[in-house]
């Protein structure tokens, strides 16, 4: 995903997004950096942008898991991250 803006609207948004407290339940495991340079190419390594026109993406955050294009759950070492099983986002973030 990359450069990840979050938008306030879901019509603005690539793909909706649910995060979930349980690691097995996710589609992905995000690991969020400072360094936009990490980010770069990988759909597990987060990057936030202030303005949606410096994104790769832009998510929507929903309040129900069945609302979701894809369930996700933060970690805190990036070699943690990574698609848990195949989506149908997988490599398109």
């Amino acid at each position: 995903m990359a450069k990840v803006f979050v938008t306030d609207y879901q019509y603005e948004a690539d793909v909706s997004v649910f995060k979930v407290s349980n690691e097995w339940d996710a589609d992905l495991k995000v690991f969020v950096t400072d360094n936009q340079w990490d980010a770069d190419g990988n759909d597990e390594i987060w990057y936030y942008v202030d303005s949606n026109w410096d994104a790769t993406t832009k998510v929507f955050w929903v309040n129900n898991e069945l609302d979701a294009d894809i369930k996700v759950f933060f970690v805190d070492r990036n070699w943690d991250a990574g698609w848990a099983r195949g989506n149908n986002w997988q490599n398109r973030l």
